[in-house]
């Protein structure tokens, strides 16, 4: 997935933050860079992780 710094732009202010024009660029090849890697993971152990059972939650002071 390639995210561009116009979609960085249109994220950030969606979400409030005040992000500097300078930093538009390197905030987009992280970002990329992370995605890609959760899609490789993705299509190696994707299978793996639907097929689990999730844990759910439990409070050491929830009563039963």
């Amino acid at each position: 997935m390639q995210i561009n710094r116009e979609q960085v732009r249109l994220l950030t202010q969606m979400q409030g933050i005040n992000v500097p024009e300078n930093e538009l660029d390197s905030i987009a090849i992280r970002l990329t860079t992370w995605l890609s890697a959760l899609d490789e993971i993705e299509k190696e152990i994707g299978p793996q992780i639907n097929a689990a059972e999730p844990i759910p939650p439990v409070y050491p002071r929830e009563e039963f």
